[in-house]
């Protein structure tokens, strides 16, 4: 199966993301953990929480590092403005998140990540 796509319109120009491996390296890069100089990576890992509680700032760099394919790439100040834009901002976050959950590279540590919360959550109550 192939990485699942999502199309945005940011600053009028359509925007292809893909939620692949390619994605989870890029995520990786921008927020990445560093061990002694080298990017252990967990980038998908520290930016899934804040996306979970629908964080725009959160939203806004998932979509940022899906847009790699784009030449050029929207600027993240493009893609802020374009979400100030939206009229319904949940929506969006409910299309990236239904793509997180079906892509190969992403659903298994979904799934680990929703479970523990809910745990957690369970265990507050």
């Amino acid at each position: 199966m192939a990485a699942p796509k999502l199309n945005l319109t940011i600053n009028g120009t359509d925007v292809e993301l893909v939620f692949g491996v390619r994605f989870v390296h890029e995520l990786n890069k921008a927020f990445g953990i560093e061990r002694d100089g080298f990017n252990i990576g967990m980038g998908f890992t520290l930016i899934l929480p804040p996306l979970l509680q629908y964080d725009p700032d959160a939203l806004a760099k998932v979509i940022y590092c899906a847009a790699y394919k784009n030449s050029p790439r929207p600027t993240m100040g493009q893609i802020y403005d374009s979400l100030d834009e939206l009229e319904d901002l949940e929506q969006t976050f409910d299309e990236v998140m239904d793509c997180l959950k079906v892509s190969s590279a992403t659903k298994r540590t979904l799934a680990t990540l929703t479970v523990k919360e809910q745990a957690e959550e369970q265990k507050s109550n």
